[in-house]
């Protein structure tokens, strides 16, 4: 018997270690991770354009306007983002010298 209570108190200090190491175990009150945004890509063609949209978490990032044509070209439209004045949303944003 006195045997005995040696081996079995050895036995659950593995078991509490083990169980201390398995990360899903030792913090129960730790936050389950953010999920991952959702990103759409949206695009409308048609003879004379093809737009391209991005849209993460349901707001627009950028959106760009690539014509068809003889003169073939893009620009970007500026979208408003959260916290600015919105001055330019909605202009047309050309990438001169871009390569």
């Amino acid at each position: 018997m006195k045997r005995l209570v040696p081996l079995v108190a050895a036995l659950l200090l593995c078991a509490g270690s083990a169980r201390a190491a398995d990360p899903a175990v030792a913090a129960p009150d730790a936050p389950a991770e953010k999920p991952e945004p959702v990103v759409e890509v949206l695009t409308v063609e048609d003879e004379g354009a093809r737009i391209d949209e991005l849209r993460v978490r349901g707001e627009p990032q950028r959106v760009t306007v690539r014509t068809k044509g003889p003169l073939k070209s893009h620009y970007e439209i500026a979208v408003p983002r959260r916290g600015g004045n919105g001055a330019v949303a909605g202009q047309r944003v050309w990438h001169v010298l871009s390569f």
